[in-house]
């Protein structure tokens, strides 16, 4: 099973090493994110990371 690097910010796969990996930290190219903590899941994991989301996102809203 592949897994990608996500945001924990806004959950996003556009993530990268900073500096070229030499800090140890990431960088999300969406939301400006920098820190070590980064998220690493599957597909499935993925989609159910983005459902939870979108759920609390339209309880917040109501």
């Amino acid at each position: 099973m592949r897994k990608f690097l996500v945001c924990p910010v806004c959950f996003s796969k556009n993530v990268e090493l900073d500096a070229g990996g030499v800090s140890g930290k990431f960088c999300c190219k969406d939301c400006g994110y920098v820190g070590s903590f980064i998220l690493e899941m599957s597909e499935g994991e993925y989609a159910e990371a983005l459902k939870a989301k979108e759920m609390k996102y339209e309880e917040e809203k109501s």
